[in-house]
């Protein structure tokens, strides 16, 4: 299985979604803005190599 190279901000990030909270939850749980954690998401993306906030669900590793 591929290894992702995700930074513990963008797990969290991720994490966070996976729990059902919104960016704007995510952001005042992180005490970020929600621009922050847009641009937190898009880099997951990015670094997952995903199309969607599902599939990088699906690709990252958020068992830590």
């Amino acid at each position: 299985m591929k290894e992702w190279r995700l930074s513990p901000f963008e797990k969290a990030c991720l994490r966070w979604i996976s729990r059902g909270r919104t960016v704007a939850e995510i952001a005042f749980i992180e005490g970020k803005n929600v621009a922050d954690i847009e641009s937190c998401l898009e880099n997951a993306l990015a670094a997952l190599k995903a199309k969607s906030i599902k599939e990088a669900l699906q690709k990252a590793d958020l068992s830590e």
